[in-house]
């Protein structure tokens, strides 16, 4: 112990020798030297001085920042410091170094390299000065072995004036070899000195010294002589030793110089004019005690000298900064504790700060008090080994800095070590328990029940396996996991379908306690069961379960959030008898079907992304839904379907899969009532509206529109003219009531009317009593367009002529066109329609189809029944009728009228792909998974 006491006394005789050597070697005016040393220099070099500087000397000069071709770690700063101390002792106004780097980064020159080849005269706008020095560092580097030392610096430096002049220039490279030394009594200066700075920095500031102090000299000054009255420093160093302070530490500063003048010195300017004392001939001493809110980093201290003439001179430290840092760390997030056989492990979210420099833990056997350090780590977790299982203990987590600055501590945790698993379990519970993630897996032998006066808290990271029983819960249950420690129920069998169990399920839970989240339930007939209760879902997965969640009853209404639902070989959420829901921010997809929401109350789906399911990625029956701010798109059925009678469900600023609104008119259906969409995935796209007309029929439309079924039925009050190029979109199951003489009028627009079989959109009269010829058309095609019509699975009746194709080749498939006054289709001009696959029947006057003038139209596989005439032309065009049924086989000439029709070969019965409807039909009940039938779409 002696021994060792012996060389640590002796180590810092020996630093605070080497600073004693560097103030004799700083020495350049008669105070005697009190060390001896055998130090050998070598001084060559050349500088150079332009005829130009002597009428045009500079003022204000700036030192920037160095180039450091040598690839040192900080090289170039010291070295700009070092030479900076020996330059300001010119007769020059010269920057302070730190209002030099703010002003270039303000300018937005960062790297040295750019600030080097930035021309000198950018530096009169950027810095105000009349010249700037560039300087690069050539030599850089040390070599210590035992107390033998080789520094070896070297530089070149340069001068311009800021209108780009060179005035001039010095290169030097300094080396210093030491061997032996010499002990002195040293004074209360010098030992803060060598407290502050280690032999390396001393031999390194030697080193700089020898390079510029001569090198200074080559420059041209002004009245030069006047710098040898200013007062001299030897030395300035600070202790803080480049390491962060906290508030309540103390930082000195010592200055050797000139005896008997004033003293003080700036922290850049964060703190300026900081008195120091003198506290032994040419020794002056400061401090400065760091308050709650200094913090500063990276800031160079700089000591000045002045006597009572007012002659100052400054020094900077060219070794060290200081930096200050009252501010702790936050405190460490999301504590986690895992029991395991006689141990507890920790875990919680690693801190982001850049100056972190560990974690410290607390242990107490109680929850509010006696928390006592057992341990400190640089990682995000830890071990607390030896604790005796089954025995609760609390934890807490701090986190400090390198400046010793420690957090606040969060909420404690507790950790129980427990026996390793499996652990068996089934029936009622009789007391408030807890499963362990140490004592998994958790094995149900036969279904657990948790009665109305239990409670379950289970672990992050426990694993519940089930031979087939579920979990009821009747009372409470708290399944809070996490990211790293996500809570596990699935079949002891997962393989085997037959294996599936029970699933969670909630009975008619009082409490608004119940929680799940971060778990992942898997291979259940349902993995979450709602029953008149309202838990809260979130971050959890289900998948491969039979349905995902499913909600029964008007007293349910859970929150389900942040969930990923998939793969669920029925629906991933089903919605019935009246719950209430809110489902947010949820993913949903690879399901047979997204969510399944049939009488249900009020249901809020929002923020949600729904997609690749299956069948339908919604479905809503008979519902207050309010869907909104979803993406929902690339469903294979269809991306949301409604019901076909009663309130509309809202489904308003969703995004579809593309900006484009007509998409929507294929991949919705049924009652949906739509405004406005998204332009952009959900959060970032922009509500845009969409051309849905909600009031009566009549006037001209100029731009594309859309007849909503949640709109309709429409009246048509007036004639509707579409002009400009407009195509008019009806949604299928939309219903036109006409009033009398009124029609729809296509000049240069066109019809988009897309029914399904099972929902068609209806032509019809107005009238309470309807009969042929109520009003003139449905569709009349007027005038010649570009723009392309289609009818598919629509029924025409009570017009006086269903449809007039004076031009044009609209395509009219799968009608039902009945009961018209005058014809079902007329063909004119040059018309050409396809007309296919449709019922004509029982229409009047000039009976099915007419052709008159130029018309060719092509009539295929369409049942005609009933008419006053089946299909009369009045023109020698070919038309081509073959492939149709004509009520009777052979076909009655009396119906047929015209020699240029050619109906051979005909049908033999009627065609059964042809559509048609003798009373309007509604739409069949959407199955749920409750159902044994499947509606076919």
């Amino acid at each position: 112990m002696k021994r060792k006491h012996r060389i640590t006394k002796r180590f810092l005789l020996l630093i605070i020798i080497f600073a004693s050597l560097y103030l004799a070697g700083c020495a350049a005016v008669g105070t005697k030297t009190a060390i001896v040393s055998d130090i050998k220099t070598a001084f060559k070099g050349t500088y150079k001085v332009d005829p130009y500087m002597e009428k045009h000397m500079p003022r204000t000069i700036a030192v920037l920042p160095f180039i450091d071709e040598s690839k040192s770690q900080k090289g170039a700063e010291a070295v700009r410091r070092g030479f900076y101390n020996h330059f300001s002792s010119l007769p020059f106004t010269d920057m302070e170094l730190f209002r030099v780097d703010h002003e270039l980064r303000k300018a937005g020159l960062y790297d040295q390299d750019a600030i080097n080849k930035t021309p000198p005269e950018k530096f009169k706008e950027i810095l105000n000065v009349d010249a700037v020095i560039f300087g690069t560092i050539s030599n850089f580097d040390k070599l210590f072995a035992g107390v033998y030392s080789q520094v070896s610096v070297g530089a070149e430096i340069k001068m311009y004036d800021t209108q780009g002049h060179f005035l001039w220039s010095g290169t030097h490279v300094a080396r210093i070899h030491e061997g032996g030394i010499s002990t002195t009594p040293v004074g209360i200066v010098a030992s803060i000195i060598a407290a502050a700075i280690n032999i390396r920095d001393i031999q390194l500031l030697r080193a700089c010294d020898d390079l510029f102090r001569d090198m200074v000299k080559t420059i041209p000054a002004v009245k030069y002589a006047e710098a040898l009255l200013k007062p001299h420093i030897e030395m300035l160093a600070q202790d803080s030793k480049g390491e962060p302070k906290k508030a309540g530490d103390i930082i000195k500063v010592a200055l050797k110089g000139n005896p008997g003048m004033q003293a003080w010195f700036d922290m850049g300017g964060f703190k300026k004019g900081i008195d120091m004392a003198e506290v032994e001939p040419g020794g002056y001493v400061g401090s400065y005690r760091v308050v709650p809110g200094d913090n500063i980093k990276d800031v160079v201290v700089t000591g000045y000298l002045s006597d009572d003439a007012g002659n100052t001179t400054s020094r900077v430290d060219a070794i060290q900064t200081v930096t200050l840092d009252t501010t702790p760390p936050n405190a460490p997030k999301n504590l986690t504790a895992t029991g395991r056989d006689n141990i507890v492990v920790l875990s919680w979210d690693k801190n982001t700060e850049y100056d972190l420099a560990g974690y410290v833990v607390y242990r107490s056997d109680t929850p509010l008090s006696g928390f006592t350090k057992i341990g400190q780590t640089e990682f995000a977790g830890f071990e607390d080994k030896n604790v005796i299982n089954l025995t609760a203990c609390y934890y807490k987590i701090s986190a400090v800095d390198p400046a010793g600055n420690e957090s606040s501590k969060e909420e404690h945790v507790t950790g129980t070590a427990v026996p390793p698993g499996p652990t068996y379990v089934k029936g009622k519970l009789e007391k408030n328990t807890i499963w362990y993630a140490g004592a998994s897996p958790y094995l149900i032998e036969d279904t657990v029940i948790i009665p109305e006066t239990c409670s379950l808290l289970i672990e992050p990271g426990t694993i519940i396996k089930s031979s087939g029983g579920g979990l009821v819960i009747r009372g409470g249950i708290i399944a809070s996991g996490s990211k790293t420690q996500i809570i596990t129920f699935l079949s002891v069998n997962e393989s085997a379908l037959e294996s599936a169990w029970e699933g969670i399920t909630f009975d008619s839970v009082k409490g608004d306690k119940n929680l799940l989240v971060f778990c992942r339930i898997k291979n259940a007939v349902t993995g979450v069961e709602i029953k008149s209760s309202s838990p809260e879902i979130r971050n959890c997965e289900f998948v491969k379960n039979d349905i995902g969640i499913k909600i029964i009853g008007g007293f349910s209404n859970p929150q389900i959030e942040d969930c990923i639902i998939h793969d669920n070989s029925s629906a991933g959420i089903e919605i019935i008898d009246g719950a209430k829901v809110s489902i947010t921010n949820n993913r949903i997809n690879n399901n047979n079907a997204g969510l399944l929401i049939q009488d249900a109350g009020s249901v809020s789906v929002k923020g949600n992304l729904i997609t690749n399911n299956k069948g339908f990625g919604i479905v809503v029956k008979n519902s207050e839904a309010a869907i909104s701010k979803n993406n929902i798109y690339d469903n294979a059925l269809s991306d949301m379907e409604g019901a076909f009678q009663g309130k509309a469900a809202d489904a308003n600023d969703n995004w579809w899969g593309k900006a484009d609104w007509h998409d929507l008119l294929t991949n919705t259906n049924g009652r949906i009532n739509i405004k406005t969409i998204l332009d952009g995935p959900y959060p970032d796209g922009k509500s845009i509206a969409i051309p849905v007309i909600t009031e009566n029929l009549g006037g001209r439309i100029d731009k594309d529109s859309i007849l909503a079924f949640s709109d309709s039925p429409y009246r048509v009050t007036n004639d509707l003219i579409l002009d400009n190029g407009a195509t008019l979109y009806i949604q299928p199951g939309v219903k036109l009531l006409f009033d009398k003489q009124f029609s729809i009028i296509a000049k240069d627009g066109g019809v988009a009317a897309m029914g399904i079989k099972d929902n068609p959109i209806i032509f019809t009269s107005s009238g309470s009593s309807p009969s042929p010829g109520d009003y003139t058309y449905a569709v009349c095609f007027s005038e010649p367009t570009k723009v392309s019509s289609f009818f598919k699975y629509c029924k025409f009746e009570y017009a006086t002529t269903a449809i007039d194709v004076r031009h044009g080749m609209p395509e009219i498939a799968y009608c039902h066109i009945v009961n018209n006054s005058q014809s079902g289709i007329r063909c004119g001009n040059d018309a050409g329609p396809r007309i296919l696959y449709n019922t004509i029947a029982k229409n009047l006057g000039t009976g099915g189809i007419e052709c008159v003038g130029m018309a060719k139209p092509k009539i295929h596989y369409n049942n005609f029944l009933e008419n006053a005439v089946a299909i009369q032309s009045f023109s020698t065009i070919y038309i081509d009728a073959r492939h149709n049924f004509w009520g009777k086989v052979p076909p009655d000439d009396t119906v047929i009228w015209g020699k240029n029709i050619n109906i051979t070969p005909w049908l033999e019965m009627p065609d059964m792909d042809a559509f048609s409807i003798t009373q309007e039909k509604e739409k069949p009940t959407i199955s749920t998974t409750e159902d044994t039938e499947t509606t076919k779409k």
